[in-house]
């Protein structure tokens, strides 16, 4: 495999890094496929993913991919997202399109979502157009 062939991959390993320390509250951060399988991912052993089983989780990242797939119905009249955020009880999650995959960020919950939004994106940035 050729420098070039591994660039992307070690982008997206730095990108979970920095990422994942943004804030103490942030337990996963996973890249997704287009089919929602993991291309890359950080998760704190204590975190509330834990809980899930591997189907569980699997699942979970598979709705996250096809959530994003869907809104991309509407990027003709709206423009493309963004960011997804969704806020639970116990958890609020984030999804990004970082080219043909999907960043995907879960954090005990977040008093401010926007300002988390807001850094991950700044992160992103960052790893991607230095």
């Amino acid at each position: 495999m050729t420098t070039e062939a591994l660039e992307p991959l070690q982008s997206l390993e730095i990108l979970c890094e920095q990422v994942s320390a943004i804030d103490d509250r942030i337990e996963v951060v996973a890249v997704l496929n287009r089919k929602g399988r993991v291309v890359e991912m950080i998760a704190r052993d204590d975190g509330v993913i834990k809980d899930l089983t591997p189907h569980k989780r699997e699942m979970l990242f598979m709705e996250f991919v096809l959530l994003a797939s869907m809104n991309k119905e509407y990027d003709e009249e709206f423009g493309s997202v963004k960011c997804l955020n969704i806020q639970r009880e116990k958890v609020s999650a984030f999804s990004f399109q970082v080219f043909d995959n999907l960043l995907v960020v879960v954090a005990r919950p977040v008093f401010d979502p926007m300002a988390m939004q807001q850094r991950i994106g700044e992160a992103i940035f960052n790893q991607f157009n230095r």
